[in-house]
């Protein structure tokens, strides 16, 4: 089975904001998704902003964000998961991802 490229990284803060300041100036959000905190999940986890998420995960009110935008006709899925030391980003190809998972059915 072939699966995708993945993008792994630890970012730092300054970094992480210049990544959210950089998909809401240069790509179409399609929907920001709160990943729940250590107490469950945060309330509406599929309706909130940019602003919003990113001052979440500074706060370390949820335990991570993941961004799903369409950048230069891809579809990307960031999941940014706070950790010691950083934000953890794991960033996939949403479009090869869905056409290995066709592939592997056949």
């Amino acid at each position: 089975m072939n699966l995708p490229d993945l993008q792994d990284a630890t970012l730092d803060e300054e970094t992480v904001d210049r990544l959210f300041e950089d998909v809401a100036s240069g790509a179409e959000l399609l929907e920001v998704v709160l990943k729940g905190s250590a107490e469950g999940l945060t309330p509406d986890p599929h309706e909130t902003s940019l602003t919003t998420a990113r001052r979440a995960l500074r706060d370390g009110a949820v335990f991570g964000v993941q961004l799903r935008y369409r950048f230069a006709g891809t579809e990307w899925w960031d999941t940014l998961i706070r950790m010691g030391g950083g934000v953890r980003l794991v960033r996939i190809d949403r479009g090869a991802a869905l056409a290995a998972a066709m592939s592997s059915c056949e």
